[in-house]
């Protein structure tokens, strides 16, 4: 009797276990973002093609797969869905970025300091871009099978200004003589 309560004890605490666990679509999470132009602050939205992922190892919670979750991105694999678009911004903004060894403009992202709440959280994105580390905090919450986390850069934090200057010069007449400095960061990932 002792015997199958105790079996029966283990099953449950593992089972809810195996509920508790938590892991993260690496193959179709999406890391993009959102920048403005015009005086209506029109929204532009944009993503990469090349970006390398790699999430936490701890399975047991979001949190445990969220904090130290790595993300390497190669600006030169910029998508904002518009041929024009992408030449504009690799040539007006991201040729003015401080390269690597290898000549590559890439933008480098850790996740820290991950506080899990019931279905939303926060997460402080350690982020390098143009030779720059800034800490940006990220608020997520998990809807629908999918965790999705929004947060808020400024380009002139990462000592951008000179590339800024040249993507106002560039892009003058489409963005109507504004080009906000704000950009928005989204992160998401289905739960699997």
């Amino acid at each position: 009797m002792k015997k199958t309560f105790l079996v029966s004890l283990c099953a449950l605490f593992f089972g809810v276990l195996a509920l508790n666990a938590a892991s993260l679509d690496a193959k179709k999470a999406k890391i993009s973002f959102g920048a403005f132009k015009t005086i209506d602050k029109a929204l532009v939205k944009g993503s990469f093609d090349d970006i390398k992922l790699q999430f936490g190892k701890d399975n047991s919670s979001i949190k445990g797969v969220l904090e130290g979750a790595t993300a390497v991105i190669d600006t030169a694999k910029i998508n904002l869905g518009d041929d024009v678009k992408n030449e504009n911004l690799t040539n007006f903004f991201f040729a003015y970025f401080k390269k690597d060894k290898d000549a590559k403009s890439l933008i480098k992202v850790k996740f820290e300091n991950v506080i899990e709440g019931k279905d939303k959280g926060t997460i402080l994105a350690n982020i390098t871009m143009n030779g720059v580390d800034r800490r940006v905090p990220l608020q997520y919450n998990i809807k629908d099978g999918k965790l999705s986390a929004i947060g808020t850069i400024d380009l002139l934090d990462f000592s951008l200004d000179n590339a800024y200057k040249k993507l106002i010069e560039g892009c003058e007449e489409l963005h109507e003589g504004v080009t906000w400095t704000q950009v928005e960061l989204y992160f998401e990932a289905p739960i699997k």
